[in-house]
């Protein structure tokens, strides 16, 4: 009997750190996948849902032809529908939703940014962040309803800025943002997430030979909490980015090629203890990014 070409993913899309199995099952789906049964994702959050994204792209790519997503499930399929998630043409699905089951773009819409594409060439992406930034400024009190200060809004449109512009500076491709204010049990989570599947943060920092590093996770970590860039004599994107969520006691996530860096500002004693590093993970093209406040 042929061997079946279909993949059930498991369940793991519930934040970045439980996404990396979906990454570890990435060689099995280039190589013999042409259909991922999503039957069993009960629930799935922006970094997920890019990197899901970025894979499929990646995907299509390489074999030249669309990843087919069977069976997925209603609310799944909602949430994916309502974020853009189809528009990038990346997947192919059979599956179809009736126009009395779409969510409506109504008050859903006041926490959430949607998938955007940030193109490689400066001039669409700029107009992409200009967009980006200005349904965000509509958008945000109610996306961060629970956090709202004085200069919160202000901080996270640097963010914003600061890693989409990374895209076209850095990466060689493009790549995409989208936000989401959610709730899990009694905890209420707003994340941004913004990837891309270009060169990564070791390939671009190649030829800047007078920095040193242990491993590429160090190297992430560098690119965090030191004005180091690839492309400047001093960068300030990142570190920029790192002190603001440490400023806002947030959550910072860095996925990049084979390695990631996540620090947890939002425990009472953060420090050492609460900065991972890894390396050696499944390669993933690109840089991946989540940025978090829970409350």
């Amino acid at each position: 009997m042929p061997e079946s070409t279909e993949l059930i993913a498991p369940n793991r899309f519930r934040d970045p750190y439980d996404f990396e199995y979906i990454i570890d099952l990435q060689g099995k789906i280039f190589k013999s996948c042409r259909e991922l049964n999503l039957s069993r994702i009960s629930f799935i959050e922006p970094y997920s849902m890019l990197s899901l994204l970025l894979m499929g792209r990646n995907y299509l790519r390489k074999s030249g032809n669309k990843l087919k997503l069977t069976n997925i499930p209603v609310t799944i399929h909602q949430y994916l529908r309502r974020m853009d998630f189809f528009k990038a043409g990346a997947f192919d699905t059979a599956d179809t939703l009736s126009e009395r089951l779409l969510l409506k773009r109504s008050s859903f819409s006041r926490r959430v940014l949607e998938i955007t594409e940030i193109s490689n060439k400066e001039r669409e992406s700029v107009e992409a962040i200009e967009n980006i930034v200005g349904v965000f400024r509509k958008r945000a009190e109610h996306i961060l309803k629970r956090w709202l200060s004085d200069n919160i809004t202000d901080y996270f449109v640097t963010v914003i800025s600061e890693i989409c512009q990374n895209i076209y500076e850095h990466s060689l491709d493009s790549g995409y943002c989208a936000m989401q204010t959610y709730s899990i049990g009694r905890e209420n989570i707003v994340r941004l997430s913004i990837g891309d599947s270009g060169i990564g943060i070791k390939r671009s920092f190649e030829n800047s030979g007078a920095i040193a590093y242990d491993s590429p996770a160090h190297l992430i970590d560098l690119a965090l909490t030191t004005p180091i860039s690839s492309k400047r004599e001093f960068g300030y994107g990142l570190c920029q980015v790192n002190a603001i969520v440490k400023k806002l006691n947030g959550i910072i996530f860095i996925r990049s090629g084979n390695a990631s860096v996540s620090t947890l500002y939002h425990r009472k004693k953060a420090g050492p203890s609460f900065l991972f590093l890894k390396n050696d993970l499944t390669d993933f093209n690109g840089t991946q990014i989540s940025i978090s406040l829970m409350g």
